[in-house]
């Protein structure tokens, strides 16, 4: 049976799609620019009026994604594949909303022995 003796290690990665954002990343910074700018255009609403919320709801996600996208790939140079998800659940653990397999304790070893275990002549 013939085996590929060269496997490329970014085979079954997600392809870039837009500025360092792969789909996931990108739908994800879409919608923390939406709920970012809903909440940044509550004050203006109360200055020029109600359209300064759908406006900022819509245009605050353009901006994040076209300044963020230089800011994310700097920050998963050189990190595995799946780094930035990682570092999502963790946060969400130390929080207590995440996974509560995730062991997040850091703990040494110690060896407690009541007796010596030398022997004695």
């Amino acid at each position: 049976m013939a085996t590929i003796k060269f496997l490329p290690d970014r085979l079954n990665a997600e392809p870039v799609v837009f500025r360092g954002f792969n789909t996931p990343e990108l739908g994800l910074a879409a919608l923390i620019g939406i709920l970012s700018g809903f909440i940044l255009s509550l004050p203006f609403a109360l200055l020029f009026g109600w359209l300064a919320i759908p406006t900022g709801t819509l245009l605050f996600p353009l901006v994040l994604i076209a300044f963020g996208g230089k800011w994310l790939a700097s920050k998963k140079r050189g990190k595995p594949e799946n780094y930035l998800w990682q570092q999502f659940e963790l946060k969400k653990r130390r929080m207590g909303l995440g996974d509560f397999r995730l062991i997040i304790d850091s703990r040494g070893w110690s060896l407690r022995r009541s007796k010596n275990l030398r022997s004695t002549r």
